[in-house]
Protein backbone atom coordinates (compact mmCIF):
# COMPACT_ATOMS: atom_id res chain seq x y z
CA UNK A 1 0.00 0.00 0.00
CA UNK A 2 1.53 3.41 -0.80
CA UNK A 3 0.52 5.97 1.87
CA UNK A 4 -0.29 9.61 0.73
CA UNK A 5 2.62 11.43 2.92
CA UNK A 6 0.26 14.44 3.30
CA UNK A 7 -2.48 12.85 4.35
CA UNK A 8 -0.31 10.24 6.75
CA UNK A 9 1.23 13.20 8.33
CA UNK A 10 -2.19 14.62 8.75
CA UNK A 11 -3.85 11.25 10.15
CA UNK A 12 -0.97 11.88 12.99
CA UNK A 13 -1.08 15.46 13.38
CA UNK A 14 -5.05 14.65 14.24
CA UNK A 15 -4.48 12.22 16.96
CA UNK A 16 -2.03 14.54 18.08
CA UNK A 17 -4.10 17.55 18.24
CA UNK A 18 -6.79 14.80 20.06
CA UNK A 19 -3.97 13.95 23.19
CA UNK A 20 -3.30 17.36 23.49
CA UNK A 21 -6.89 18.40 24.09
CA UNK A 22 -7.56 15.47 26.21
CA UNK A 23 -4.17 16.35 28.70
CA UNK A 24 -5.35 20.03 28.75
CA UNK A 25 -8.61 18.82 29.75
CA UNK A 26 -7.58 16.59 32.53
CA UNK A 27 -5.08 20.07 33.68
CA UNK A 28 -8.11 21.96 33.84
CA UNK A 29 -9.74 18.97 35.88
CA UNK A 30 -7.26 19.03 38.33
CA UNK A 31 -6.80 22.36 38.72
CA UNK A 32 -10.97 22.80 39.75
CA UNK A 33 -10.06 19.54 42.23
CA UNK A 34 -7.34 21.06 43.89
CA UNK A 35 -9.15 24.07 44.41
CA UNK A 36 -12.10 22.38 45.88
CA UNK A 37 -9.76 19.91 48.02
CA UNK A 38 -6.21 20.39 48.54
CA UNK A 39 -5.52 17.74 50.13
CA UNK A 40 -5.67 15.86 46.85
CA UNK A 41 -3.10 18.16 45.19
CA UNK A 42 -0.45 16.79 48.35
CA UNK A 43 -1.09 13.47 47.44
CA UNK A 44 -0.40 13.66 43.70
CA UNK A 45 2.90 15.70 44.65
CA UNK A 46 3.79 12.85 47.25
CA UNK A 47 2.79 10.34 44.87
CA UNK A 48 5.13 11.77 42.06
CA UNK A 49 8.05 11.95 44.30
CA UNK A 50 8.17 9.80 46.95
CA UNK A 51 9.18 6.23 44.41
CA UNK A 52 13.03 8.54 43.63
CA UNK A 53 13.36 9.40 46.87
CA UNK A 54 12.89 6.41 48.81
CA UNK A 55 15.46 4.38 46.35
CA UNK A 56 18.24 7.00 46.45
CA UNK A 57 17.71 6.70 50.48
CA UNK A 58 17.87 3.20 50.31
CA UNK A 59 20.83 3.28 47.85
CA UNK A 60 22.47 6.01 49.43
CA UNK A 61 22.52 4.30 52.96
CA UNK A 62 23.60 0.75 51.41
CA UNK A 63 20.03 -0.65 52.50
CA UNK A 64 18.07 -3.08 50.95
CA UNK A 65 16.65 -1.74 47.50
CA UNK A 66 13.64 -4.53 48.07
CA UNK A 67 12.67 -3.72 51.44
CA UNK A 68 12.39 0.48 50.13
CA UNK A 69 10.26 -1.28 47.53
CA UNK A 70 7.80 -2.83 49.53
CA UNK A 71 7.57 0.35 52.20
CA UNK A 72 6.81 2.44 48.86
CA UNK A 73 4.41 0.03 47.75
CA UNK A 74 2.55 0.28 50.88
CA UNK A 75 2.65 3.66 51.11
CA UNK A 76 1.61 4.57 47.29
CA UNK A 77 -1.54 1.86 47.68
CA UNK A 78 -2.61 3.77 50.81
CA UNK A 79 -2.57 7.44 49.33
CA UNK A 80 -4.06 6.02 46.11
CA UNK A 81 -6.75 4.72 48.64
CA UNK A 82 -6.82 8.10 50.38
CA UNK A 83 -6.83 9.56 47.07
CA UNK A 84 -9.85 7.47 45.67
CA UNK A 85 -11.59 8.52 49.04
CA UNK A 86 -11.38 11.67 48.57
CA UNK A 87 -12.45 11.90 44.61
CA UNK A 88 -15.59 9.96 45.82
CA UNK A 89 -16.62 12.36 48.52
CA UNK A 90 -16.65 15.23 45.84
CA UNK A 91 -18.90 12.31 43.65
CA UNK A 92 -16.38 12.02 41.06
CA UNK A 93 -14.74 8.53 39.91
CA UNK A 94 -11.53 7.26 40.92
CA UNK A 95 -10.07 7.70 37.43
CA UNK A 96 -11.62 11.39 37.04
CA UNK A 97 -7.85 12.78 36.91
CA UNK A 98 -6.12 10.25 34.68
CA UNK A 99 -5.58 10.32 31.38
CA UNK A 100 -6.49 7.36 29.79
CA UNK A 101 -5.64 7.37 26.12
CA UNK A 102 -7.86 6.90 23.34
CA UNK A 103 -5.82 3.99 22.18
CA UNK A 104 -4.74 1.18 23.83
CA UNK A 105 -2.17 -0.64 21.37
CA UNK A 106 0.04 2.47 21.25
CA UNK A 107 -0.99 4.75 24.10
CA UNK A 108 -1.87 7.27 21.27
CA UNK A 109 1.43 7.82 20.12
CA UNK A 110 0.89 6.65 17.11
CA UNK A 111 3.54 3.88 16.66
CA UNK A 112 3.44 0.26 18.15
CA UNK A 113 7.27 -0.38 17.77
CA UNK A 114 8.70 0.94 14.41
CA UNK A 115 5.47 0.42 12.53
CA UNK A 116 2.14 2.71 12.07
CA UNK A 117 -0.57 2.29 14.31
CA UNK A 118 -4.06 0.81 13.36
CA UNK A 119 -5.34 3.79 14.77
CA UNK A 120 -3.19 6.01 12.61
CA UNK A 121 -4.41 3.86 9.49
CA UNK A 122 -7.98 4.34 10.46
CA UNK A 123 -7.76 8.04 10.51
CA UNK A 124 -5.60 7.97 7.12
CA UNK A 125 -8.60 5.66 5.60
CA UNK A 126 -11.06 8.52 6.46
CA UNK A 127 -9.45 11.37 5.05
CA UNK A 128 -8.59 9.47 2.29
CA UNK A 129 -12.66 8.98 1.96
CA UNK A 130 -13.10 12.82 2.47
CA UNK A 131 -10.59 13.63 -0.02
CA UNK A 132 -11.91 11.38 -2.69
CA UNK A 133 -15.52 12.84 -2.05
CA UNK A 134 -14.34 15.52 -3.56
CA UNK A 135 -13.93 14.20 -6.93
CA UNK A 136 -16.33 11.67 -6.73
CA UNK A 137 -20.00 11.01 -4.86
CA UNK A 138 -19.22 7.85 -3.26
CA UNK A 139 -21.91 9.14 -0.57
CA UNK A 140 -24.12 8.39 -3.38
CA UNK A 141 -22.79 6.46 -5.38
CA UNK A 142 -21.74 2.95 -4.05
CA UNK A 143 -22.52 -0.53 -4.49
CA UNK A 144 -25.91 -0.33 -1.98
CA UNK A 145 -26.89 1.79 -4.01
CA UNK A 146 -26.63 0.18 -7.54
CA UNK A 147 -29.94 0.01 -8.82
CA UNK A 148 -30.56 -2.52 -11.43
CA UNK A 149 -34.39 -1.70 -12.44
CA UNK A 150 -32.37 0.75 -15.45
CA UNK A 151 -31.40 -2.23 -17.29
CA UNK A 152 -33.75 -3.95 -19.51
CA UNK A 153 -34.17 -7.83 -19.04
CA UNK A 154 -34.84 -8.20 -23.06
CA UNK A 155 -32.46 -10.06 -24.68
CA UNK A 156 -30.21 -7.77 -27.13
CA UNK A 157 -30.64 -9.84 -30.46
CA UNK A 158 -27.02 -9.06 -31.63
CA UNK A 159 -25.44 -10.10 -28.30
CA UNK A 160 -27.99 -12.72 -27.06
CA UNK A 161 -28.40 -11.55 -23.21
CA UNK A 162 -29.80 -8.94 -22.15
CA UNK A 163 -28.65 -5.78 -20.60
CA UNK A 164 -29.61 -6.68 -17.18
CA UNK A 165 -28.15 -9.95 -17.37
CA UNK A 166 -24.78 -8.26 -18.53
CA UNK A 167 -25.09 -5.84 -15.65
CA UNK A 168 -25.33 -8.43 -13.25
CA UNK A 169 -22.21 -10.29 -14.10
CA UNK A 170 -20.29 -6.67 -14.49
CA UNK A 171 -21.74 -5.62 -11.20
CA UNK A 172 -20.17 -9.34 -9.45
CA UNK A 173 -16.96 -8.50 -11.21
CA UNK A 174 -17.01 -5.25 -9.53
CA UNK A 175 -17.83 -6.22 -6.26
CA UNK A 176 -15.14 -8.96 -6.08
CA UNK A 177 -12.60 -6.17 -7.30
CA UNK A 178 -13.11 -4.03 -4.78
CA UNK A 179 -13.33 -6.74 -2.22
CA UNK A 180 -10.05 -8.13 -2.83
CA UNK A 181 -8.38 -5.04 -4.06
CA UNK A 182 -4.43 -5.07 -3.53
CA UNK A 183 -0.95 -4.73 -5.23
CA UNK A 184 -1.96 -7.24 -7.87
CA UNK A 185 -5.16 -6.29 -8.72
CA UNK A 186 -5.89 -6.76 -12.57
CA UNK A 187 -6.80 -3.26 -14.55
CA UNK A 188 -10.34 -2.89 -15.85
CA UNK A 189 -11.39 -1.72 -18.94
CA UNK A 190 -15.23 -0.68 -18.98
CA UNK A 191 -16.26 0.49 -22.06
CA UNK A 192 -19.84 1.42 -24.09
CA UNK A 193 -21.70 4.42 -24.92
CA UNK A 194 -22.56 7.18 -21.88
CA UNK A 195 -25.00 6.60 -19.22
CA UNK A 196 -24.68 3.06 -18.80
CA UNK A 197 -22.73 3.36 -15.57
CA UNK A 198 -19.37 3.22 -15.87
CA UNK A 199 -18.27 6.14 -13.86
CA UNK A 200 -21.19 4.99 -11.00
CA UNK A 201 -19.71 1.21 -10.92
CA UNK A 202 -15.77 2.85 -10.86
CA UNK A 203 -17.07 5.42 -7.86
CA UNK A 204 -18.31 2.61 -6.38
CA UNK A 205 -14.93 0.45 -6.57
CA UNK A 206 -12.86 3.60 -5.20
CA UNK A 207 -15.34 4.03 -2.23
CA UNK A 208 -15.19 0.74 -1.51
CA UNK A 209 -11.45 0.41 -1.97
CA UNK A 210 -10.58 3.79 0.06
CA UNK A 211 -12.52 2.53 2.99
CA UNK A 212 -10.12 0.09 3.23
CA UNK A 213 -7.36 2.33 3.15
CA UNK A 214 -5.69 2.02 -0.03
CA UNK A 215 -5.30 5.43 -1.94
CA UNK A 216 -7.74 6.17 -4.99
CA UNK A 217 -7.17 9.01 -8.11
CA UNK A 218 -9.50 9.80 -9.86
CA UNK A 219 -9.78 12.33 -12.91
CA UNK A 220 -11.30 12.40 -15.98
CA UNK A 221 -8.62 11.90 -19.40
CA UNK A 222 -8.84 15.32 -20.11
CA UNK A 223 -7.88 16.81 -16.55
CA UNK A 224 -4.98 14.42 -16.86
CA UNK A 225 -3.50 15.49 -20.16
CA UNK A 226 -4.18 18.76 -19.08
CA UNK A 227 -1.72 18.79 -16.22
CA UNK A 228 0.82 17.16 -18.12
CA UNK A 229 0.39 19.94 -20.63
CA UNK A 230 0.88 22.46 -17.70
CA UNK A 231 3.80 20.85 -16.64
CA UNK A 232 5.28 20.27 -19.91
CA UNK A 233 4.88 23.78 -21.46
CA UNK A 234 4.68 26.06 -18.16
CA UNK A 235 0.95 27.22 -19.05
CA UNK A 236 -0.50 27.32 -15.33
CA UNK A 237 -0.01 26.45 -11.82
CA UNK A 238 2.86 24.00 -12.10
CA UNK A 239 3.31 22.92 -8.32
CA UNK A 240 -0.73 21.52 -8.34
CA UNK A 241 -0.14 20.04 -11.88
CA UNK A 242 3.23 18.57 -10.41
CA UNK A 243 1.23 17.29 -7.22
CA UNK A 244 -2.04 15.84 -9.32
CA UNK A 245 0.56 13.86 -11.76
CA UNK A 246 1.81 12.18 -8.72
CA UNK A 247 -1.22 11.12 -7.41
CA UNK A 248 -1.92 10.13 -10.82
CA UNK A 249 1.49 8.08 -10.78
CA UNK A 250 1.73 6.97 -7.61
CA UNK A 251 -1.82 6.06 -6.11
CA UNK A 252 -2.85 2.77 -5.18
CA UNK A 253 -5.95 2.54 -7.63
CA UNK A 254 -5.86 5.36 -11.04
CA UNK A 255 -9.29 5.92 -12.36
CA UNK A 256 -8.87 7.70 -16.09
CA UNK A 257 -12.63 8.55 -16.79
CA UNK A 258 -14.12 9.34 -20.23
CA UNK A 259 -10.94 7.90 -22.13
CA UNK A 260 -11.48 9.04 -25.83
CA UNK A 261 -13.14 12.71 -25.33
CA UNK A 262 -9.77 14.32 -25.25
CA UNK A 263 -8.39 15.84 -27.91
CA UNK A 264 -6.22 13.55 -30.45
CA UNK A 265 -3.08 15.01 -30.56
CA UNK A 266 0.55 13.58 -30.66
CA UNK A 267 1.25 15.17 -26.68
CA UNK A 268 -2.64 13.74 -25.87
CA UNK A 269 -1.26 10.25 -26.90
CA UNK A 270 2.27 10.53 -25.68
CA UNK A 271 0.84 11.66 -21.99
CA UNK A 272 -1.63 9.29 -21.84
CA UNK A 273 1.01 6.41 -23.08
CA UNK A 274 3.57 7.14 -20.52
CA UNK A 275 0.92 7.18 -17.77
CA UNK A 276 -0.64 4.10 -18.34
CA UNK A 277 2.52 2.67 -19.26
CA UNK A 278 4.55 4.18 -16.05
CA UNK A 279 1.53 1.97 -13.90
CA UNK A 280 2.15 -1.08 -15.82
CA UNK A 281 5.84 -0.99 -15.26
CA UNK A 282 5.14 -0.52 -11.55
CA UNK A 283 2.15 -2.86 -11.18
CA UNK A 284 -0.69 -0.48 -10.02
CA UNK A 285 -3.77 -0.86 -11.24
CA UNK A 286 -5.63 1.25 -13.26
CA UNK A 287 -9.58 1.17 -14.20
CA UNK A 288 -10.54 3.15 -17.38
CA UNK A 289 -13.94 4.29 -18.69
CA UNK A 290 -14.55 4.84 -22.50
CA UNK A 291 -17.04 5.22 -24.89
CA UNK A 292 -14.91 3.85 -27.31
CA UNK A 293 -15.11 0.21 -28.69
CA UNK A 294 -11.92 -1.61 -28.67
CA UNK A 295 -12.26 -1.92 -32.58
CA UNK A 296 -11.58 1.70 -32.68
CA UNK A 297 -9.21 2.06 -29.95
CA UNK A 298 -6.23 1.88 -32.34
CA UNK A 299 -8.07 4.80 -34.59
CA UNK A 300 -7.80 7.29 -31.85
CA UNK A 301 -4.25 6.07 -30.12
CA UNK A 302 -1.61 4.58 -31.46
CA UNK A 303 -0.84 0.75 -31.51
CA UNK A 304 1.00 0.99 -28.55
CA UNK A 305 -1.68 2.50 -26.49
CA UNK A 306 -4.21 0.08 -28.10
CA UNK A 307 -2.00 -2.94 -27.57
CA UNK A 308 -1.82 -2.24 -23.73
CA UNK A 309 -5.38 -1.38 -23.31
CA UNK A 310 -6.67 -4.64 -24.91
CA UNK A 311 -3.38 -7.26 -23.66
CA UNK A 312 -3.16 -5.80 -20.23
CA UNK A 313 -6.50 -4.94 -19.10
CA UNK A 314 -9.97 -6.86 -18.17
CA UNK A 315 -12.38 -5.24 -20.61
CA UNK A 316 -16.47 -5.02 -19.20
CA UNK A 317 -18.78 -4.30 -21.98
CA UNK A 318 -21.71 -2.09 -21.10
CA UNK A 319 -24.54 -2.01 -23.42
CA UNK A 320 -28.18 -0.71 -22.97
CA UNK A 321 -30.68 1.89 -22.39
CA UNK A 322 -29.19 5.68 -21.52
CA UNK A 323 -29.92 5.60 -18.09
CA UNK A 324 -29.75 9.47 -17.53
CA UNK A 325 -32.28 9.79 -20.51
CA UNK A 326 -34.92 7.01 -18.82
CA UNK A 327 -34.31 9.58 -15.80
CA UNK A 328 -35.66 12.30 -17.18
CA UNK A 329 -38.44 10.59 -19.23
CA UNK A 330 -39.41 9.25 -15.54
CA UNK A 331 -39.38 12.90 -14.20
CA UNK A 332 -41.61 13.85 -17.07
CA UNK A 333 -44.35 11.13 -16.44
CA UNK A 334 -44.39 12.17 -12.61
Amino acid sequence: MAYDKKLLAAARRELERERTARADEIEERRHAVYAREPRIRAIDRELSSTAAAVLSAALKSGGDPEAAISRLRERNQSLQRERASLLGQLGLPADYLTDKPACPKCGDTGYQGSATCDCVKARYARLLKEQLSTVLPIQDQNFGRFNMDYYSARPDARLGVSPRENMEYNLDECKAYAAHFGKHSPNLLLYGSTGLGKTFLSTCIAEAVSERGFSVAYDTAINIVAAYETIKFGSGDGAAAAERAARYERADLLIIDDMGTEMGTAFTVSALYNLINTRLMAGRPMIINTNLLPETLSEKYSPAVASRLLGEFMALRFFGDDIRLIKKRQQREL
